[in-house]
């Protein structure tokens, strides 16, 4: 029979058992610490498939809750081909004691994700269970498939690149560069830039240490992008370059050298400095405004496009404005230029689409006396026209890539030769241009050059499709009535043409709204699409119209319109306020501002 403790023995037992719980809970902190750290999924699975144990990370990544998760087998993450792939993985775990694996991983909306998986068997209490982790792979894959992409295409655009591309060695010597990285330094070849050149560290920007920590910044790991340094020219200029850089390995896993490409970002970054120094009062005080150097228009949308305007009046870099047709991409560049210190110039617009091919050259250098038959007198071209001004290229997409070529050249400040001439002509001017076009896709076509885009991609301001901002509808009508109606007076325009015109989808944007209200002002009636108050637009089938009676006058337009939108959207989704917030694309704070105003509760 056991002998029985004594007090004093069973405290000493009890604090002993209570240490042990103590330090159990301490090591069960420290596992949950340590899962919930781990950059990709923690799992534990039985013999039978079933998962025992898993981070919060497996259910964010993957969509399953806590709840479901026990309820898939592990083949069940994966279909086809990697489902017997992983089978024949999970019973090397077993056999072996270890295995790994890259396989789709399924996550709960059907998506597939690049996965790598690392798994080993471990027993507890004589049972076999395979613990692990898996790595999303997506965004590596992306950036192997880009240069994969960038490799196949390597030998073609070695040569003719715009962008500076090297080798160098892990010391930081040269190894090879093509014409473009030698013009970008100031060599006359890459011979000449190799020969010169024999340690990074020399070109380098040396007093800040920015050679060896790019060196340092890309051993050991297999790409670093848009890596920005300070380089100078051979002839001791000082200039930006973005560096594009991976490791090459040899077939022993040795590091041999690295390679990658380089463009010069000089103007970008000087750009940006002047933007940082804008004027703040001027930015904040066009804040809320209706109107804004002839631009209507309160909407967020709209707001950006004033701040934008304002960043690219204080600089000369080169602007393009995209915008669909009738979204006022000329009014945008005027304004550019009245807000610059070139407004005492001349704004020269220039439609590149109007332009026959054949007259191109002369209309924007102009020509000499005698250079074709015709020319009877010198005579100059748009670049003379807006000398010291700005020259606005409309339809930019439309220009061939001959005139591509002289108006680079241009840009870069090398100047330009009449028709017929000999002389170089520098050019003192401001290139603004517009387009309606897909430029990189363009690019990617051949029909845009690459070196030619990005001296034209400065300064994007992208207009919003009137469809986009129908809450500065109210304030267009009011404005282009002002404006036509000339102080004579006329029918206003009742509730129902209000509702009318703001459930309509304005494929022609503010130009064609303004079409229409001057077709009111002359007819007397609304006609949209061919008919009396007929809105010919997928946006009829789409919209909850609102009683038309209700609406007396502009603002109360507005006001129900923003109501009925708001409204609309919080009962699609279920009154969530974030992703209602999301489907409207506004700011957050507006969003819960105009629910406020509005007094928007949920009525269930």
């Amino acid at each position: 029979m056991p002998r029985k403790l004594n007090y004093k023995e069973l405290e000493k037992k009890n604090i002993e058992i209570n240490r042990i719980v103590q330090d159990l809970k301490k090591e069960k902190l420290f596992s949950e610490t340590v899962l919930k750290s781990l950059p990709g999924i923690f799992y534990l699975y039985d013999s039978q498939g079933t998962i025992i144990r898993w981070n919060k990370n497996h259910e964010d990544l993957t969509g399953f809750d806590a709840d479901e998760l026990p309820q898939r087998n592990i083949l069940e993450w994966f279909e086809g081909e990697d489902k017997q792939r992983i089978k024949q993985t999970v019973e090397t775990v077993y056999e072996k004691g270890r295995g790994d694996i890259e396989a789709s991983l399924i996550i709960k909306n059907g998506e597939k994700i690049p996965y790598y998986f690392t798994g080993v068997s471990m027993t507890i209490d004589d049972k076999p269970y395979m613990m692990g982790v898996g790595i999303d792979l997506t965004q590596i894959k992306k950036v192997e498939e880009a240069l994969y992409r960038s490799e196949e295409k390597y030998r073609g655009l070695f040569e003719n690149s715009a962008e500076g591309i090297f080798q160098i060695t892990p010391q930081g010597q040269f190894v090879s560069t093509n014409p473009a990285a030698a013009r970008i330094l100031g060599y006359a070849s890459p011979e000449d830039l190799i020969k010169s050149l024999t340690d990074i560290e020399t070109q380098l920007y040396v007093s800040k240490g920015k050679g060896r920590a790019f060196i340092a910044s890309i051993e050991g790991k297999k790409v670093v992008s848009g890596f920005e340094l300070e380089f100078y020219r051979k002839d001791k200029t000082r200039i930006w370059v973005a560096l594009y850089a991976r490791a090459v390995y040899d077939s022993r896993g040795k590091l041999r050298l690295f390679e990658g490409i380089f463009s010069d970002i000089t103007e970008q970054k000087e750009a940006t400095e002047a933007l940082k120094e804008e004027n703040i009062r001027l930015r904040t005080g066009i804040r809320d405004r209706y109107k804004f150097a002839g631009i209507i228009g309160k909407s967020a949308p709209m707001q950006e496009v004033y701040e934008l305007i304002l960043r690219a009046s204080v600089t000369t870099a080169t602007t393009i404005i995209y915008g669909e047709s009738g979204t006022g991409k000329e009014i945008v560049a005027r304004a550019i230029h009245d807000q610059s210190d070139r407004r005492k110039k001349r704004f020269v617009p220039v439609n590149c689409g109007a332009i026959p091919e054949n007259l191109l050259e002369s209309e924007f250098f102009g020509y000499k006396k005698g250079a074709f038959t015709g020319a009877h007198t010198d005579t100059a071209g748009y670049l003379d026209v807006a000398e010291g001004g700005t020259l606005f290229l409309d339809e930019l997409g439309e220009i061939s890539l001959n005139l591509q070529v002289k108006l680079l050249r241009v840009i870069e400040g090398n100047g330009y030769v009449p028709v017929g001439g000999k002389e170089i002509k520098k050019s003192n001017i401001r290139i603004i241009a517009a387009t309606n076009r897909n430029l990189q896709e363009y690019v990617r076509k051949g029909l845009i050059r690459e070196d030619f885009y990005y001296r034209i991609h400065v300064i994007p301001i992208h207009l919003p499709p009137l469809r986009e901002r129908k809450e500065d509808i109210p304030l267009l009508i009011e404005h282009f009535l002002t404006l036509y109606r000339d102080g004579a007076i006329t029918d206003p325009i009742d509730g129902k043409m209000i509702e009318a015109l703001l459930k309509y989808n304005w494929p022609g944007n503010v130009r064609e709204l303004q079409n229409v209200l001057h077709r009111y002002l002359t007819l007397k009636k609304i006609d949209i699409s061919g008919g009396p108050g007929q809105v010919h637009s997928k946006a009829d089938t789409q919209e909850t119209s609102f009683p038309a009676d209700e609406i007396n006058g502009f603002q109360d337009a507005m006001d129900t319109y923003e109501r009925h939108l708001i409204t609309r959207a919080l009962e699609k989704t279920q009154w969530h306020r974030e992703k209602a917030l999301m489907q409207l694309g506004i700011p957050r704070r507006t969003f819960f501002r105009k629910i406020k105003k509005y007094g928007l509760i949920r009525q269930d």
